[in-house]
């Protein structure tokens, strides 16, 4: 028995890979997460990553998000700068995003 596959829902995915900075610290994962739950009101993420110091592997202040549709990441660019408001956060945290630039 073979799977049909819906060409047509494929052929709408246009993954839209995005960098972003940290205005401040990220001391934790539970504060990583509530960076990418914001991100993620966009529109749907098929990956996203925080990247860690390779020696203390405490996080950084950046990371990668790939948005499974080009509009939702066009969306996320023209607000460029977007607040991050959680009781996790002492002040509100900004992040800057931009379209990653192709290798």
């Amino acid at each position: 028995m073979s799977k049909s596959i819906n060409t047509a829902s494929i052929a709408n995915i246009t993954p839209t890979r995005a960098f972003f900075r940290a205005s401040r610290p990220i001391p934790t994962q539970t504060h990583a997460r509530q960076l990418f739950k914001t991100l993620g009101q966009y529109g749907d993420m098929v990956e996203y990553r925080m990247m860690r110091c390779p020696e203390s592997h405490t996080l950084l202040r950046f990371g990668f998000v790939v948005y499974k549709h080009q509009e939702d990441a066009k969306r996320a660019f023209n607000d460029q700068f977007i607040k991050v408001e959680s009781d996790l956060f002492d002040k509100p945290c900004e992040l800057k995003i931009e379209a990653s630039k192709p290798k």
